[in-house]
């Protein structure tokens, strides 16, 4: 038989029976007391003996507790009124008095969670693990999405950033201390190379390893003695406790296979946990983790070039005398508008990583009234991602939009004359069209990102009342990305020395009409995919294939690195002034500095002969960027020159095409890619590639915060109320530190597009503000089982660095057969195409936010509740499209920039439903299921062509995960599904996305999330108390995720990672 103690709930009990046996004992027996008289009002010295027995009667009970209280958020001097209890034991304090098999694995986990939430007297939700070094999911950010009100964002098929109660701007901890990922800011993508964080992503969870947590609390709503930094909710990670762990040596730990859908073969993973208790006092702990995985992603976009059309022209196959191409008469009115994009991209996203975690540390009990914690955390990861597109060609030249006067555009368009379908709005459903340019490309990233985190906490508890907190907390870490980009073209593309492709079909570049030596085009048959998110394409020649069509064209590299440094000090006193009131006091000390360095690399022709500015020279110039023989005499390859070079791969969507091959070609190497473009194209050995800083895109931004709060708490241990009331300052300065272009740029390179400015003014701007942030959070129990909440409180979120700190960075794509170069007369030149931006202005985030809670513990390991929130944020930022106009070789042009702004006030409010319930007998024990559902309403300022304002991006309105569980005799399995409903997009493609109607004028769409469902599924098996097998999938059904402007039938992003699947063996000694 085992009887199992709810530590926490009893704890009065025990304190009153051994309070009143002391003092039983000190009457009886007067030798007892045979010590000086006690100083009046020394309630320590009249009750020494009481406490002595009070400890003694329940400090076996307590160690059944497994582990400590959570540690503090920020300085929380953790008074017992107010500190959540985190009991590991796998028992309720409703369980009838019978005898009970204490579970384990996934059973424990949700029972250990729903204690720690019952407990605390915030609200709270948690992540428990089921073993050491076992996480329910297979990393932080798929467990969190478990919990209800919190959605998660997902890359290459993983968990990335996490929304709380619809909001990303969260603050993450690791046991309540200052913590850095190494992933808080990272870039990825072609548009990466254009610098000002194009192509960004916040706040990544993915490289923290979810081996080395000891569990997860998301706090909903603070209280005063916690760090600021969420509007959403904080998440703090807790690291393993030794002292929680048998006595003397512990080792644990598990090995595991992976493998993902079009992965070729398996990778390993591994988790190794060691720790020594040497007594109650003392104990250390040290651990590893490695976690390989490839995945394929395949991927379809054409959102990152934004030089769309409406137009309605459509083209006849009227070839002109001039060699066979197209000629203005080519093109007629064909009386219905549609909707066609730049480039839609066809990607093979090949993604190789590798996430390395230790962690090591002590806990000590000095004394009885001393104890002391330090841990080191650390991860690293190495991600090699390689790219393989193909560049559908609608409008890639860039042309420009139609007038009022000229309404539409004429290029090579619908076929006149075939099926098409065209629906009210102007999408095109499907269709036939012809081009005059093809392309596919290469991209290789190489990015590693790492972060070591150090921590120590002094605690002092005399027992009688008094609790001091004095703690501390350092890190470092940094990210580095190597990227290299090729440019293929398979249509006709005339190299400054002469056309090297004579048998491609196309003219001048891609153009819509052909010059000189132009020959026919092709033709392509488009469907959108309707709502599905996928469209598909088909070419009606084999020109992606050809060699003989395939010149080697822009190549292409660049680099960003990142540093970050973060600290926090703080010391907190808490005072039982009585039994039922508690008073707490604190301050804390904490910064945050980011320096980020973006360049690209360049490279001289040997005899350094500098090439005027813009197009087109007979000499191959200093400082080029971009390597493309169009402009210049820089030496190139095609595949039947180099035919090493070339790369069949069976493109997503597309069939067959060749790609530059990433490793004969140089790619890996961007700091010597182009000196091997150079020599493999015939150019001789040159060896001046160097990198060169970007000023407009490296910034260094330095956070500094004080805080100092004031609480007090009311309500003691057996009390059926508590309240904590109290309040929060903060004071904040930043100090921003990047540039601004000059007057009058100058630069390094060709041009600003084909270089880096060299003159960009450097800008300091220095802010400061002050915060005061109440809070209350209270709390009644309405019977054994049932329990209200109520809080609310200010919150505030700082901004993110990197939005503050980034300069301006434009892209200019190249035009030709259309608008007049100012500067030389021709039909050729640069066009601007489009850019990224920070802002020094952003302000803090800001909310107001209220949420009531209802929980009933009907049965063991069993729970139902019901919770509604507001939230009233007074600013939040968001990345928004904003039509500029910027100077360029045809006198200007007006394109999106898309930059950070202050985008006004709005609200979200919400209900959660929770529910989780475990049989213990009749056929269905060891089943159990546990479900949550989330419905959302928000509204934000977020103008377009079509609304004044829309739902807060990332709020989805209706969300709902369930899980259904079976354990018994050694034997496990589960499924989990996971749902959330269409939502304003609030990922790197942005939440609006803007270009000209067919008279010219600018029109903002929206960007919709798609509705998103994913399964996931575990069996195991322990064989003994000391060893078990696992297999896990996750997207069972391969689900993918998928993005539309406006609306479902007109696709924008598309990303399916494909299932991967998990096998191994766990152990335990």
């Amino acid at each position: 038989m085992t009887i199992d103690i709810d530590v926490i709930r009893t704890y009065p009990a025990i304190e009153g029976y051994a309070m009143g046996t002391a003092l039983a004992l000190q009457d009886a027996c007067p030798m007892l007391n045979r010590r000086s008289p006690e100083p009046e009002g020394n309630p320590m010295n009249r009750h020494h003996l009481a406490s002595a027995l009070v400890r003694s009667a329940s400090a076996s009970a307590m160690i059944v507790a497994a582990l400590s209280a959570p540690a503090a958020l920020a300085q929380s001097a953790t008074t017992p009124a107010a500190a959540p209890a985190e009991p590991t034991t796998t028992v309720d304090s409703t369980k009838p008095a019978a005898d009970e098999i204490i579970v384990s694995g996934y059973r424990a986990s949700l029972r250990n969670a729903l204690n720690t939430k019952r407990n605390s007297d915030l609200m709270i939700d948690s992540i428990a693990p089921e073993d050491i070094g076992k996480f329910p999911d297979q990393n932080v950010a798929e467990s969190l999405q478990r919990l209800p009100g919190v959605q998660i964002d997902r890359a290459n098929g993983q968990g990335t950033s996490v929304l709380i109660d619809g909001l990303r701007q969260n603050v993450t901890l690791l046991n309540g201390e200052a913590f850095l990922t190494g992933r808080e800011f990272y870039v990825a993508g072609e548009s990466s190379g254009g610098g000002a964080g194009a192509a960004a992503q916040y706040a990544s969870l993915e490289g923290v390893p979810s081996e080395e947590i000891g569990g997860i609390d998301v706090y909903k709503n603070p209280q005063a003695g916690m760090v600021e930094g969420g509007i959403g909710g904080t998440i703090n990670l807790k690291a393993i406790d030794p002292l929680s762990q048998k006595m003397g040596l512990t080792v644990a730990g598990n090995v595991r296979g992976t493998l993902s859908s079009g992965a070729k073969s398996v990778t390993p993973d591994g988790t190794l946990f060691v720790s020594y208790k040497v007594s109650d006092n003392f104990a250390v702990f040290a651990s590893l983790s490695y976690d390989h995985e490839k995945t394929l992603t395949n991927s379809f976009q054409d959102q990152n070039r934004n030089q769309w059309l409406i137009t309605d022209y459509v083209t006849n196959p009227v070839y002109g005398a001039d060699g066979g191409g197209l000629t203005a008469a080519s093109f007629a009115h064909g009386g219905t508008n549609y909707i066609i994009p730049q480039l839609a991209y066809f990607t093979n996203d090949n993604d190789d990583r590798r996430i390395f975690g230790a962690s090591a540390g002590f806990a000590a009990k000095l004394s009885d009234d001393l104890a002391l914690s330090v841990i080191w955390f650390h991860s690293h990861e190495n991600d090699t991602d390689i790219q393989y597109s193909d560049k559908v060609w609608f409008n890639g030249q860039g042309s420009p939009a139609g007038t009022a006067a000229s309404p539409g555009t004429a290029l090579p368009g619908l076929m006149a004359g075939t099926a098409s379908s065209i629906d009210s709005n102007g999408v095109v459903q499907s269709g036939q069209f012809y081009a005059n340019g093809a392309e596919t490309s290469t991209l290789y990233q190489g990015s590693t990102s790492h972060a070591d985190n150090f921590q120590a906490k002094l605690k002092f508890d005399n027992k009688d009342g008094l609790r001091l907190n004095w703690g501390g907390a350092y890190s470092f870490a940094g990210s580095d990305l190597e990227a290299a980009q090729a440019d293929v073209e398979h249509g006709r593309y005339n190299s400054f020395s002469g056309n090297p492709t004579t048998s491609a079909p196309g003219c001048n570049n891609g153009a819509s009409t052909c010059g000189t030596g132009g020959t026919p085009g092709y033709t392509f048959d488009w469907a959108n995919g309707g709502t599905s998110g996928l469209p598909s394409v088909g070419y009606n020649s084999d020109i992606l294939s050809n060699p003989n069509n395939v010149l080697f064209k822009s190549n292409w590299a660049w680099a960003n690195r990142t540093k970050q440094t973060a600290w926090d000090v703080h010391t907190d006193a808490a005072w039982d002034v009585k039994p039922d009131i508690t008073i707490e006091a604190g301050v804390r000390g904490a910064g945050h500095d980011v320096t980020q360095i973006f360049g690209r690399y360049l490279i001289s022709a040997p005899d350094g002969t500098p090439i005027a500015n813009c197009c087109q020279s007979s000499v191959g110039g200093n400082n080029v960027y971009y390597l493309d023989p169009g402009y210049a005499a820089l030496p190139y390859s095609t595949a039947v020159s180099n035919p090493n070079l070339a790369m069949a791969v069976n493109g997503f969507g597309v069939g067959s095409m060749i790609v530059k091959n990433p490793w004969t070609g140089g790619m890996t190497n961007p700091s010597t890619y182009l000196q091997t473009v150079w020599q493999q194209g015939g150019g001789g050995s040159n060896n001046t590639e160097r990198f060169f800083e970007d000023t407009l895109s490296s910034f260094m931004v330095s956070d500094k915060t004080l805080a100092t709060y004031l609480m007090a708490d009311l309500g003691g241990k057996g009390a059926r109320y508590h309240l904590n009331l109290g309040v929060r300052f903060v004071s904040t300065w930043l100090t921003i530190n990047n540039a601004q272009t000059a007057a009058v740029p100058t630069f390094y390179g060709t041009a600003s597009w084909n270089g880096v400015n060299s003159n960009n003014v450097p800008v300091t701007t220095d802010r400061h503000y002050n915060d005061v942030l109440p809070s209350l959070n209270f709390e009644y129990k309405l019977t054994d089982r049932q329990i209200f909440r109520f809080g609310a409180a200010k919150v505030v979120a700082a901004q993110d660095l990197f939005s503050l700190g980034l300069g301006n960075s434009y892209n200019f794509t190249r035009q030709t057969g259309g608008r007049t170069n100012v500067t030389t007369g021709l039909a050729d030149g640069y066009a601007f195409a489009g850019g990224t931006a920070g802002n020094a202005q952003l302000d803090p985030y800001r909310a107001w936010q209220g949420v009531a809670d209802y929980e009933n513990y009907f049965a063991p390991g069993s729970m139902v509740s019901v919770a509604a929130f507001y939230k009233k944020v007074q600013n939040f930022v968001e990345t928004l499209s904003v039509p500029t106009l910027v100077g360029d070789d045809f006198g200007g042009t007006t394109s999106d920039v898309t930059k950070p702004e202050n985008a006004g006030s709005g609200w979200i409010w919400g209900l959660e439903l929770g529910a989780q319930w475990q049989a213990h007998d009749g056929l269905l024990k060891g089943f159990g299921v546990a479900a949550n559902y989330t419905l959302s309403q928000s509204s934000a300022n977020l103008p377009t062509s079509f609304t004044t304002t829309a739902p807060i991006p990332g709020v989805s309105k209706h969300a709902f995960t369930a899980n259904a569980f079976y354990e018994s005799h050694g034997f496990s399995a589960r499924l989990s599904y996971s749902w959330r409903s269409k939502a304003i997009n609030d990922s790197g493609a942005g939440a609006t996305f803007s270009f000209p109607d067919q008279y010219g004028n600018q029109k903002t769409y929206e960007i919709f999330s798609a509705p998103y469902g994913q399964l996931d599924g575990q069996l195991g098996y322990d064989v003994n108390a000391n060893f078990g097998l696992v297999f896990s999938a996750q997207n069972i059904t391969k689900a993918a995720q998928h993005t539309y402007m406006q609306w479902t039938n007109e696709p924008f992003t598309y990303f399916n990672s494909g299932r991967r699947v998990f096998f191994g063996a766990k152990f335990k000694y």
